[in-house]
């Protein structure tokens, strides 16, 4: 992870990462939330991506990081935290991950994977189960059969060669061509 990731903003950029919309946690100290935006790593989420029924400034099943329980300061006072979901504060909104904030989380040997995978996709064999594993949990990589199905890991049980194959997926190739156009 890169320097300018440490702390606060990394945790809410790998949580955007793994989450399946690429959405940033709901509640975001201001400063961090900044420094965020301002390195172009998330941008405002577009309209109709946050399902209707999810309640404004409340945390959604998929949102990581479960907020129940604890109070939030609301943006302005104390530590103040800024809501990115809207409704209960003005003006706040949702944001999610951009490319460029994935290649910031990214390690050089997870780069070196994602852009170095073949024409059609598949990850060279000599890529590490940990690196194809961590690019997997942030959805950049899905695992095939041999008869095209996909499915979440390698189906690794310790036993000979894992049945599956680490593949881009259509969010691991725009990053991956973001990373190359980028360079």
């Amino acid at each position: 992870m890169s320097s300018q990731l440490a702390g606060a903003a990394g945790r809410h950029l790998t949580a955007a990462a793994e989450h399946p919309q690429g959405l940033l946690p709901i509640r975001i100290r201001e400063d961090v939330l900044k420094q965020i935006l301002s390195n172009d790593f998330a941008r405002p989420a577009p309209e109709g991506l946050i399902p209707a029924q999810e309640s404004a400034g409340q945390p959604s099943a998929t949102d990581h990081g479960s907020t129940a329980g604890r109070r939030h300061p609301h943006a302005g006072s104390a530590g103040g935290t800024y809501a990115s979901a809207g409704g209960d504060i003005p003006g706040a909104r949702r944001y999610v991950i951009t490319h460029t904030g994935f290649l910031a989380l990214l390690s050089d040997s997870q780069r070196r994977a994602l852009t170095g995978a073949e024409p059609d996709g598949p990850l060279s064999s000599k890529v590490a189960w940990q690196t194809y594993a961590k690019l997997a949990k942030f959805r950049l990589v899905h695992f095939l059969d041999d008869d095209g199905n996909s499915y979440p890991d390698d189906g690794d049980t310790g036993v000979g060669r894992p049945p599956r194959r680490p593949y881009l997926t259509e969010l691991g190739r725009s990053v991956a061509t973001s990373a190359t156009t980028n360079d």
